[in-house]
C-alpha cells in the first residue's frame, strides 16, 4: 500500500512534464535521476487551489517537491488519493481484524451461544466491507488515473478538467503500476474468503 507503483508515467513530451517518467503512489512520486541508476522520491504533493503555486513554468509547479515547509506555497494531498489511501487503510484494517477473530474462533475454546454467533458473522461482515472499500479504492485509482498528471498540468485555478484531462493523455501513457495489480489480486482473494466463509457459516455450521 505504501509504495510507489500504483501508477506509471511514461513521459510524451519531457518539456511539457519535466520528465521523461514517474512512478506515483499513495504518498510518495518517484523520478529517475540524470544517470537512470537510481530514483529520487518526494510527497505525491501538488499546489493547493488557488495557491500561489499555482504558475505558468515547470520551476513553479514544481515547488511542493522539496521536504521543507515552504512559507510561499500551500502545498497538500489530492482529494483522489487521499480518498485511495483512506480506502485501502480501511481495508486493510478490516482484514486484520476479520483474520484474528477467525483465529480465535478456529481455537474451539468454551464460549457461550452469543459469543459463538459474533465470532461466525463479525468475520463475516468484516471481510464483505474489506472488499468494498478494496474495491472502491480500485475504482477511484481507475477514475483518477490522470489527474496527478493534470494536476502537473495546471498553470491557474481556473483550467477546465477536461481539457486537462485531454492534454494529460497528450503528453503521457498513464497505465496502474504493479502495486494496484496486487491490489486487484487482494480483492479476489478477499471475494473467494468472502464466499467460502459464508458457505461455512450458513451450511456446515447448521450441521454442528
Amino acid at each position: 500500500m505504501g509504495h510507489h507503483h500504483w501508477k506509471q508515467v511514461i513521459s510524451k513530451n519531457t518539456d511539457r512534464t519535466g520528465f521523461s517518467r514517474t512512478t506515483i503512489g499513495l504518498f510518495t512520486r518517484c523520478v529517475p535521476e540524470l544517470n537512470n541508476k537510481a530514483e529520487r522520491c518526494f510527497p505525491n504533493m501538488y499546489p493547493a487551489i488557488n495557491s500561489g503555486c499555482l504558475g505558468t513554468t515547470i520551476s513553479n509547479r514544481y515547488d511542493c517537491l522539496a521536504r521543507a515547509l515552504n512559507a510561499t506555497c500551500g502545498c497538500d494531498f489530492l482529494p483522489s488519493t487521499k480518498g485511495i489511501a483512506a480506502c485501502a487503510i480501511i481495508a486493510a484494517v478490516f482484514l486484520g481484524i476479520a483474520i484474528i477473530l477467525l483465529f480465535i474462533h478456529s481455537i474451539k475454546t468454551t464460549e457461550t451461544r452469543t459469543i459463538g454467533l459474533c465470532l461466525s458473522f463479525l468475520p463475516l461482515l468484516l471481510l464483505l466491507l474489506a472488499f468494498l472499500f478494496i474495491l472502491t479504492a480500485l475504482i477511484l485509482v481507475g477514475t483518477y488515473l490522470s489527474r496527478d498528471v493534470m494536476q502537473l498540468l495546471r498553470t491557474n485555478s481556473d483550467n477546465n478538467w477536461g481539457d486537462l484531462r485531454q492534454r494529460a493523455k497528450d503528453v503521457a501513457d498513464i497505465r496502474i503500476g504493479w502495486a494496484s495489480g496486487l491490489e486487484i489480486i487482494a480483492l479476489v482473494f478477499t471475494f473467494f474468503s468472502f464466499i467460502l466463509y459464508s458457505i461455512f457459516v450458513f451450511r456446515l455450521g447448521r450441521t454442528e
